[in-house]
């Protein structure tokens, strides 16, 4: 009997999707994938010990490299123009780096005690169904930075290809219309870099350390050397030019939160994604070198870029923010073998540590985040090689071109995340004091402690909500100035601050008020003094499904709670040992 055409449609559907689904891979035998449900999968679930490779200078050569791009580099740009001088704009950063590495540490203390990143972690504060959300928010916003960084990127490419190629390079003819906001040269630098960095989409976060530790050593050596280079040849900087204005008093002072606010935008990343590395250590204090990596490099490059456009201004007669235009200048007036080559290399370390930087801010991110979305047809490789060909359908040299609202729109994306952030700091160290109950991060059964109300945490999204509110207006005043008033715009250039104080003063009233379980009800009374379920790493001996790795583990923590007093210290197969 044949099938009616629909069905076959169907059939040949459903075994299209079947065919795409995550499959299980129990590798060695001590782990297997997608082991708590249909929201589990192997890169949702906690990470096993043999994928705990990242140690703690891998995180210092991260968090120190990171700064090292295009954003960081122009970020005095704008705060020239609103009348700030070097040394305000340089105490500014400072200032930045100090707060933001505080919420870093504090942030990546709980991925890095439970394994797990944050598509799955932010269940913990925002619900099951509630988590969706805050896992869209940040993976769109993460595709477009990635298309726009790669563009970035290109541009040095773009250099070094005239660096080699020449006037064959600089001639090659423009067959795009100018609607197309892009030369055909460009594009094919567009091309070339995508295809150069396309291969490390395949790779696995946890393989990915080494390649910041390269870039942590070539990227200041590259830039440092620019700067010399600028120094030597211009006799110096005039940074009085580059100021067409200057502000004192109470202005001075708004000008100064607006530069903490603009800066505090190009840290925003790691800030939230550093769950997503955090837990490939194999103990929390590995991430604390990470935080002084911060503190050392991002003043460091906001500075090296202010003194090279400085230099750049009083030799060139014109200020270069993006660091390909003064490589360019370079090349303009000293075209010589030896000044290719050096410019060659420069503009080549800075293609390497713009792409680099693209990994860790955005296509990790969006590989994760649509794991967390889509779990039984996403892994995070699979993420990544969708967040790397999304690239080119984000047309990013139109968004660059003609689209300044639209990226200021993208600098605003502190209103947004800066309340998350807040949530899940307040929920993990003060509300839980640590203590995290891992199986329950996958379910959805109505009763169990992440899924609050309907699977949102109204106390978050009440939080959210209102640090929103407080700030947001601000945005139209970025985008239109004169809009509004100059209350809400002050608002605004305070939004780091005041977005991330008033969302964890929020939801911690909130907690208090309604009090969240910390542990499930079938297997209280349990110790919740701080991180207590360290030992075991979030399980229970009761649970109904432990990974291989921490059976004996969660047996002998089980025994030391029962029988031991609270300063024995007892053995553990394969950790030492497990005090209390």
């Amino acid at each position: 009997m044949k099938l009616p055409r629909s069905t076959g449609l169907l059939r040949q559907k459903q075994r299209l999707l079947d065919s795409l689904k995550v499959r299980n891979d129990p590798g060695n035998g001590q782990y297997e994938s997608g082991q708590f449900g249909r929201w589990s999968n192997k890169d949702l679930d906690p990470s096993p010990p043999q994928q705990r490779t990242w140690s703690a200078w891998s995180f210092f050569a991260f968090q120190f490299s990171i700064a090292f791009s295009p954003t960081t580099y122009n970020a005095g740009a704008s705060l020239y123009a609103i009348g700030l001088n070097w040394w305000i704009i340089f105490i500014a950063s400072i200032v930045v780096s100090i707060l933001i590495a505080i919420l870093l540490f504090l942030n990546a203390r709980g991925p890095a005690r439970y394994h797990v990143g944050y598509p799955t972690f932010v269940r913990l504060c925002a619900g099951m169904y509630g988590s969706l959300l805050f896992i869209f928010i940040r993976g769109v916003v993460a595709i477009l930075y990635m298309a726009i960084q790669t563009y970035y990127a290109s541009q040095f490419v773009a250099v070094m290809l005239r660096c080699v190629f020449g006037h064959q390079w600089t001639d090659i003819p423009n067959h795009l219309p100018k609607s197309a906001a892009i030369t055909s040269s460009n594009l094919l630098a567009f091309g070339i870099l995508w295809i150069i960095q396309f291969p490390f989409a395949f790779v696995h976060p946890s393989k990915m350390a080494v390649v910041f530790q390269i870039k942590s050593v070539i990227a200041p050596i590259g830039l440092i050397a620019t700067m010399i280079w600028a120094l030597v040849s211009s006799h110096g900087a005039d940074f009085e030019g580059l100021s067409s204005q200057t502000v004192s008093g109470a202005a001075l002072g708004w000008s100064f939160m607006h530069a903490i606010n603009a800066i505090v935008s190009n840290v925003i990343p790691p800030l939230v994604n550093i769950s997503d590395l955090a837990r490939y250590v194999k103990r929390p204090r590995d991430t604390l070198p990470m935080p002084i990596g911060l503190v050392v490099s991002k003043p460091l490059v906001v500075f090296l870029g202010m003194v090279i456009t400085a230099a750049g201004y009083k030799q060139f007669g014109q200020a270069y923010w993006n660091l390909w235009d003064f490589y360019s200048s370079v090349l303009d007036d000293y075209w010589s073998p030896g000044a290719r080559t050096l410019v060659f290399l420069a503009a080549g370390i800075q293609a390497f540590a713009t792409f680099v930087t693209n990994f860790t801010s955005n296509s990790i991110p969006v590989g994760c985040d649509l794991t967390g979305l889509f779990p039984q047809y996403f892994t995070i490789v699979r993420g990544q090689v969708l967040c790397f060909i999304l690239a080119w359908v984000c047309v990013p040299w139109k968004l660059t071109y003609s689209a300044s609202s639209f990226l200021t729109f993208l600098g605003s994306y502190l209103c947004f995340i800066c309340p998350i952030v807040a949530c899940m700091i307040v929920d993990y160290w003060v509300i839980r004091k640590g203590n995290v109950h891992v199986p329950s991060l996958y379910k959805t059964q109505p009763g169990s402690i992440y899924y609050y109300t309907a699977g949102f945490n109204i106390r978050a999204f009440v939080a959210w909500v209102v640090a929103i509110a407080l700030v947001i207006p601000g945005v139209s005043g970025s985008l239109h100035p004169g809009s509004i008033g100059t209350a809400a715009v002050r608002m605004y250039n305070m939004g780091f601050l005041l977005s991330t104080v008033v969302a964890g003063l929020v939801y911690y009233l909130g907690c208090r008020i309604w009090p969240v379980p910390i542990y499930p009800s079938n297997v209280q009374p349990k110790d919740e003094s701080w991180e207590a379920m360290r030992y075991t790493e979030g399980f229970f001996a009761e649970d109904e499904v432990i990974p291989e790795y921490l059976r004996d583990k969660v047996l002998d923590g089980q025994l030391i709670h029962v029988h031991a007093d609270k300063e024995e210290v007892l053995s553990a197969p394969g950790d030492g040992k497990l005090s209390i």
